[in-house]
């Protein structure tokens, strides 16, 4: 097993320019998101009024809300694992990447939503660690996945080593997930002692 980590940080070393990249528009644009709101620009307060009210209903959510009120917080992390892997992960910030950039695309309106969101949810020092720890891990993870997906569309647009860039994206998601992994196990169990 450690043999594979240590190859897929490999892989993932070999891509640390997109990754510093792509960490960096997570940053901006959760920073950005989260200003416009502690400003109080009318746009920005009615988007994340819109924003949170289509929360409500969401599947994936209200399954894990549901499992950590229950107790069944190995449920919910494993529901938030695999919500985050497989949607959040893959589908929207790798496999976008065949259409160039769009990964940093996706990557910017996730984490400019998710500033808008976060602004006066941090009531105490136990919500900013929590809030803080997910962030890392979980943005540390697309950070990944949205360079491995960009680097695979850079491959495929001047048609070059796009084997060796699928291949790089196999090893490097041992990384991604152990971080999504670690960033679900984080998140759940901060909610639940912050509930108790």
């Amino acid at each position: 097993m450690i043999a594979r980590v240590n190859d897929s940080i490999r892989a993932v070393k070999e891509i640390k320019g997109l990754v510093f990249a792509m960490a960096s528009v997570h940053a901006f644009f959760l920073i950005a998101g989260y200003a416009v709101v502690a400003l109080s620009f009318p746009w920005a307060l009615s988007l994340r009024e819109e924003f949170l009210m289509s929360l409500r209903g969401f599947i994936p959510l209200e399954a894990v809300a549901a499992s950590v009120h229950e107790g069944s917080l190995l449920r919910a992390m494993s529901i938030t694992f695999a919500y985050n892997l497989s949607f959040g992960a893959f589908l929207s910030t790798t496999l976008t990447g065949v259409v160039l950039f769009l990964p940093a695309l996706i990557s910017a309106f996730r984490a400019f939503f998710v500033g808008l969101a976060f602004y006066d949810h941090i009531a105490s020092a136990q919500h900013l660690v929590l809030i803080a720890g997910t962030i890392f891990l979980e943005f540390g993870a697309y950070s990944v996945s949205s360079a491995l997906g960009t680097a695979l569309g850079i491959e495929i647009a001047r048609r070059g080593e796009v084997r060796r860039a699928l291949a790089r994206v196999a090893r490097g998601y041992l990384i991604v997930a152990l971080l999504l992994l670690l960033g679900a196990v984080w998140e759940i169990a901060g909610i639940y002692l912050l509930l108790r």
